[in-house]
């Protein structure tokens, strides 16, 4: 599993399976405005995972190592989470540009203006 969903807290969820656990690690987002742009970006170095939201880290970042990612041959979800083996909750909303890339960016280099 790979998402980046939006909790009924209105807070960005990004939640995978590194190779290196046997089980999820989460970052999450403080609580975000409705109805307002965010730059959301997601940076793993080989080692940690960080999220930002506009180009800020958030405050929930774990300091779980996540090294590597798998699907457990899932799909990525953007916008969406499973449980159960069922899509569990969808965002309603606009996602602008997504951008996926071979390394991990420095803050100057994100899409957020």
């Amino acid at each position: 599993m790979v998402t980046l969903s939006l909790s009924d807290g209105h807070g960005l969820q990004w939640a995978v399976y590194p190779l290196n656990e046997d089980g999820a690690v989460t970052n999450w987002s403080h609580e975000l405005p409705l109805n307002t742009w965010w730059h959301a970006a997601v940076v793993n170095d080989g080692r940690h995972t960080t999220m930002y939201v506009n180009g800020c880290p958030v405050a929930r970042n774990p300091s779980t190592p996540a090294n590597g990612l798998t699907t457990l041959g899932l799909p990525w979800l953007l916008g969406g989470y499973e449980y159960g083996g069922k899509i569990d909750q969808i965002m309603y909303g606009w996602i602008g540009d997504v951008r996926v890339v071979d390394r991990a960016l420095p803050v100057g280099d994100f899409m957020s203006s």
